[in-house]
């Protein structure tokens, strides 16, 4: 990493599945008018558009070329929900199915996918700075994050949500 972008300052949330941090995140992004990074729309959104072209999900290459050639884009609505734009196309809902969900916790397993992220998922860093949300951010994508934050929340509170 160069070091101008080592300079841009990096907020990683983390924690488990219900615990708040995509909330938190794009309130953060949005408080300190940061960009913003919801690791986890990425794999589904490998996921959907492995489905849009029928692509075997077991074909580690395939899927991974999908991750790679993803243009994508995080904003907020006026009420502060999450937007995730693909090519231009606004597929926040198609990315909550369950089945959506299902294929892309599949396709997160896969090692060619994850590096082939990588790369998309650091690109995310720009000025004046980025809340990072996901798992891995604080150590393996941004092991230099100015802040990282581990949210955690019991079990009943999980289920609400």
């Amino acid at each position: 990493m160069n070091t101008r972008a080592a300079s841009i300052p990096v907020i990683a949330i983390d924690g488990p599945s219900g615990s708040g941090k995509g909330t938190i995140a794009r309130r953060v992004a949005t408080t300190l008018d940061f960009h913003l990074l919801d690791s986890g729309a990425l794999y589904r959104l490998v996921a959907l558009v492995a489905n849009y072209r029928e692509a075997d999900s077991a074909n580690e290459e395939d899927i991974a070329s999908i991750a790679a050639d993803l243009d994508v884009q995080f904003s907020a609505d006026e009420n502060g929900s999450e937007q995730v734009w693909l090519s231009g196309q606004e597929v926040s809902a198609e990315l909550r199915t369950e089945e959506c969900g299902l294929l892309a916790s599949r396709i997160a397993a896969l090692r060619n996918v994850r590096i082939a992220l990588l790369d998309l998922q650091k690109s995310f860093r720009q000025v004046p700075g980025l809340v990072a949300d996901g798992r891995d951010m604080g150590t393996t994508v941004f092991p230099d994050a100015s802040l990282k934050i581990f949210l955690t929340a019991s079990v009943e509170e999980r289920a609400q949500r």
